[in-house]
Formats: C-alpha cells, sequence, structure tokens
C-alpha cells in the first residue's frame, strides 16, 4: 500500500515538473522569436538609413539626378548597401507629387509644402 501511495506522489510530482518545463520552453522560444524580430528591425531601420543617406550623397554629387518637379514624377533605385543582405527600395519623389508607386508597391507622397524640391524615402523588407 505505502509502495503504491509513493508511486502515484511521485507521478504527480513528474507531471508538475513537466509541464513546468513545457511552459518554461514555450516562454523561452516566444521571447527568442520576439528579439529576433526585433533584430530584425533595427537592422532594417539602420540599413534604410543608410539608403537614405546613400542617395542623398549620390545627388548631392550628381551621380544620380533628382526626379523632375512634374505630377506623377519620381525615381526608384534599388541601393546594394555593404555588408547588409536586406533588399533596400529608396524612393525620390518630387515636391507635390502625390500616392508616386515605387518598385515594391508601396505608395510615397511628397506635399507641396515641403521646404525641399524633393523627398526621398526608404523601404526594407525584413521579414525575409
Amino acid at each position: 500500500m505505502k509502495k503504491a501511495v509513493i508511486l502515484v506522489v511521485v507521478v504527480g510530482i513528474m507531471l508538475v515538473l513537466s509541464t513546468l518545463a513545457l511552459v518554461a520552453l514555450s516562454l523561452m522560444t516566444s521571447e527568442s522569436r520576439i528579439a529576433e524580430h526585433k533584430i530584425r528591425r533595427t537592422r532594417a531601420y539602420y540599413a534604410a538609413q543608410a539608403g537614405i543617406v546613400d542617395v542623398l550623397e549620390q545627388l548631392r554629387r550628381g551621380s544620380i539626378a533628382p526626379p523632375a518637379a512634374t505630377p506623377g514624377s519620381g525615381v526608384s533605385y534599388l541601393i546594394p548597401i555593404p555588408g547588409n543582405t536586406l533588399p533596400t527600395t529608396v524612393a525620390i519623389v518630387a515636391r507635390g507629387v502625390l500616392n508616386y508607386v515605387a518598385i515594391n508597391g508601396q505608395a510615397y507622397s511628397c506635399d507641396a509644402a515641403s521646404p525641399s524640391p524633393f523627398c526621398v524615402f526608404a523601404t526594407i523588407d525584413y521579414h525575409n
């Protein structure tokens, strides 16, 4: 009789410990996914910033031309950033242009109140 009670208690404790271990594993997996997503999002943000800086520098040097200030005008560039594997699309849109659609289907608007002759936007698909 005593052995049966001890067996039931031991099995019960093992079930509780197994359940706690599974819950802990689930939480660690979830936190790992959240951390990976945050890392990818941060890398994408800085890659987009680098793409914008690169395009602005190319505009300053004159190696690329800004879009003409006519309705519907805009230019999209796929910018390779050294050491980055994320595809960075940078769009240059003339001032006053609404809903210019870049390569990846994203719509950009550069309202007429903009202080510069054009606006620069960057997008990155960091989910890959």
